[in-house]
């Protein structure tokens, strides 16, 4: 299954350029099968996910949300496969909300660690997430190569994500996943258990901007 673990969309998240109407025809034309919305301290609603899905059946929405570990909003986190709002109130609590994520199977992972920093603190002193960001659309070259340094050294797997802010943006970095996701909750044990591939793989070129 060809999925996107990190979306924005306009007007949930202020960076966002457009709809999730938008980016959601420009992913079901490049052809993919599943999606996480991932608002900034943002969850999309059961009522909201399921009015999506009926709108767009052919791809698979699920919902997750980024959060801002630090009030200066160096460090970055997905948590994937929740609509509780719980998350957004420990956001400052890192081993509280990472501790809450593995309890209820929701996947965790570093957003574009190097980009605001040279080592983000949880890869200093912990907590670990369960797997970090390699290559986006706006993480590439030295610091993805820091980033796959890191996961390395730590064990961690790493996931390619669009972090989609435009359909512009979609069929540049993404997983695919010979697993069928039918449960928000499926992305883990996939991710865990190294059941995906990465695309573009370590090395190659993504496709130009513009292409879906």
């Amino acid at each position: 299954m060809k999925t996107e673990l990190h979306t924005h969309t306009h007007p949930y998240s202020s960076c966002a350029v457009d709809s999730v109407e938008t980016i959601l025809k420009a992913m079901i034309r490049a052809g993919y099968e599943a999606v996480y919305l991932t608002e900034h301290e943002r969850v999309w609603t059961h009522t909201e996910l399921r009015l999506l899905q009926q709108t767009f059946p052919s791809i698979r929405i699920f919902p997750g949300v980024e959060l801002s570990l630090d009030p200066a909003g160096s460090t970055h986190m997905l948590v994937l496969g929740t609509t509780d709002q719980e998350y957004i109130w420990l956001q400052y609590e890192p081993e509280a909300v990472l501790q809450k994520a593995r309890q209820e199977n929701n996947l965790t992972v570093l957003c574009h660690p190097f980009r605001w920093t040279e080592t983000p603190e949880l890869l200093k002193y912990g907590p670990l997430p369960d797997a970090m960001e390699y290559r986006t659309n706006n993480h590439q070259g030295d610091m993805a190569q820091r980033a796959l340094l890191a996961a390395r050294k730590r064990k961690l797997p790493l996931v390619n994500s669009g972090d989609i802010h435009a359909a512009r943006s979609v069929n540049r970095f993404y997983l695919e996943t010979e697993f069928p996701l039918e449960h928000p909750c499926d992305i883990r044990p996939i991710v865990m258990g190294g059941r995906y591939t990465l695309v573009p793989p370590e090395g190659a070129e993504p496709a130009p901007e513009g292409t879906a």
